[in-house]
């Protein structure tokens, strides 16, 4: 099956660094592991010059985490979720302060990734506030997160003078409300509010196996992975073009997690440093694992890609060299 191997890259400095001669480092590696390329993580600022495009085939957007209330009511919402905040932290965790300031950072954000040419750019299609990522109590259901999330991609898509992305946008389901795949009739709905026609849909499967805190081995997670795909309308299943393959076996400790309820101290901590144990709190359910089955190849042969992005958390390129070796050795 052709497909395009790629692995999760960014522009950020703890992944660059991890090469002495940096970007061309990364040059090297993408040869030596005989890849296709990289998706690229990029930030506010226009893609440096030093980037090889050659390389970078797929673009990562950034994720805004808590949106919602800010694209709806504006600045109130912004002082009231960031408080305390200068301009360019508030861009990086929502995009602006009101609608009209969000949609033009997207537009920013699409015009980037274009000049890259990638094949698309990943945007999350999910809300969430940092309480609600360890009480799950949260403010807003799936169908509220992906309508408005179809509203503002869309005001930013009339921003083009053909009412077309630059770049092909592909959306990433994500196990927090929003477009999490268990229920094909929003996911329709979602597609149909959609008023341009350039997009797909990425699968993540880890993010997609974080729905389900009951899974304990890779057969019971690639069972449920199938079963998922295939009660999705043949529509949808059709618009999913790339995966972001990993695998994501958290289940105890969400539900150990759940009973602890919040960190310690938590109320007592600024925004920034929520934001950060939040983060590592993410990391936990979402682990970013190879898979060690042959099984794999079934979520190839289902959703048939033209992209399979690697995507692993790892500390240094020997340890995501290993990871990567046991899940391509398993798609043989």
């Amino acid at each position: 099956m052709n497909y395009q191997n790629l692995i999760d890259f960014s522009v950020h400095p703890s992944d660059v660094d991890r090469f002495d001669n940096k970007w061309e480092g990364l040059k090297e590696y993408i040869n030596t592991q005989e890849l296709d390329g990289v998706e690229l993580l990029i930030g506010y600022d226009q893609p440096s010059d030093e980037i090889p495009k050659e390389v970078v085939k797929s673009i990562h957007l950034p994720f805004w985490v808590t949106w919602l209330d800010v694209w709806r009511k504006g600045e109130e919402a912004a002082k009231y979720y960031f408080p305390d905040v200068d301009n360019d932290y508030l861009q990086f965790c929502c995009g602006g302060k009101n609608a009209s300031e969000m949609v033009q950072t997207q537009k920013k954000l699409w015009e980037h990734a274009s000049l890259l040419n990638p094949a698309h750019a990943v945007i999350h299609a999910a809300h969430v506030e940092l309480d609600h990522a360890f009480s799950r109590d949260f403010t807003y259901k799936n169908t509220e997160v992906s309508a408005n999330l179809a509203e503002m991609l869309n005001r930013t898509a009339q921003e083009f003078t053909d009412g077309e992305p630059p770049v092909t946008l592909a959306i990433e389901n994500l196990w927090w409300p929003g477009l999490d795949l268990l229920f094909p009739a929003e996911v329709d709905d979602f597609a149909g509010r959609l008023e341009f026609s350039n997009w797909n849909v990425l699968l993540d499967t880890g993010h997609l196996m974080n729905t389900n805190p009951a899974l304990r081995c890779e057969d019971e997670a690639i069972d449920f992975v199938l079963d998922r795909i295939s009660r999705l309308s043949k529509d949808v299943q059709d618009k999913i073009k790339s995966l972001h393959l990993n695998c994501s076996l958290s289940g105890e400790y969400q539900l150990k997690q759940l009973q602890n309820g919040f960190p310690q101290d938590w109320e007592t901590l600024s925004h920034r440093e929520k934001y950060s144990v939040a983060r590592n709190h993410v990391l936990q359910i979402d682990q970013h694992l190879p898979f060690q089955t042959e099984r794999v190849k079934e979520i190839i042969a289902e959703v048939q890609p033209e992209i399979v992005v690697h995507e692993f958390i790892t500390k240094d390129m020997d340890e995501f060299t290993s990871k990567l070796e046991v899940q391509r050795n398993n798609l043989l």
